[in-house]
């Protein structure tokens, strides 16, 4: 009994030096996540997406430094300052706010210099998928709807942490499953002749985000060089 005992323990203390090592996360984020999971309101009213959630919960590929939350209901702004301000003393940071329709955008500054973006936006786009469990009771967005999200907003933005998302999820999905998720999720249709085009920015680029997953700029170049040739032809077939 006392050996099986010993073994779960040890068991036990693996599994969470495993799950500390295999965040992607920093301390400052992971204090924030910690107190939005654990509060009621938040973690009932917003779920977390965007690059960090993706690179934290699925692909361990990039470090990440913003922290975005989403949301299908209006909600009062005021109720995200007030908290945030409440944290701020005991988290030591400064905070700077600013709005751009449909995102609230928050700067906080920690005593270390450290600085840290968090996002709350008004999303009225139905998931493709249910979300997963992710910390306390705060939930995730899919892998699919991330995906979804991403592909579109390549189309809207030019971000090399774009260029490097795509390029890894478009290693567990094809360009044409998300499309079809993007026309789905947002009734808007991605032209694969207009695409390819957009996929050719990457060659402007001179640096990648910090990497966890290797990867170079010369490889990632070629891949979207190549999927560029093969959405062109399709596209005149």
């Amino acid at each position: 009994m006392g050996r099986a005992q010993s073994r779960t323990e040890k068991e036990k203390t693996h599994a969470a030096i495993y799950m500390k090592s295999n965040t992607i996360l920093n301390k400052h984020q992971s204090a924030i996540l910690d107190r939005i999971s654990n509060d009621d309101f938040l973690s009932g009213t917003f779920y977390f997406s965007g690059g960090t959630a993706l690179s934290d919960m699925y692909l361990h590929h990039r470090e990440s430094v913003d922290l975005d939350f989403f949301t299908p209901q209006l909600y009062d702004s005021q109720s995200i300052v007030s908290r945030l301000t409440s944290w701020s003393q005991d988290l030591q940071f400064t905070l700077a706010g600013e709005y751009v329709e449909p995102t609230h955008m928050y700067f906080l500054t920690f005593a270390d210099d450290s600085k840290l973006k968090v996002d709350f936006a008004h999303y009225p786009y139905k998931q493709l998928e249910s979300m997963k469990p992710y910390r306390n009771k705060l939930k995730v967005d899919s892998l699919r709807d991330i995906a979804a999200n991403k592909l579109l907003t390549l189309t809207q933005r030019t971000e090399v942490k774009d260029f490097v998302d795509i390029y890894f999820l478009l290693q567990k999905f094809t360009f044409w499953n998300l499309r079809d998720d993007v026309q789905t999720k947002f009734h808007m249709e991605i032209d694969p002749f207009i695409f390819a085009g957009d996929c050719m920015e990457v060659q402007e680029f001179d640096f990648l985000p910090k990497m966890i997953q290797p990867l170079d700029l010369l490889q990632i170049q070629n891949f979207y060089k190549q999927l560029a040739v093969k959405l062109g032809k399709k596209s005149i077939e």
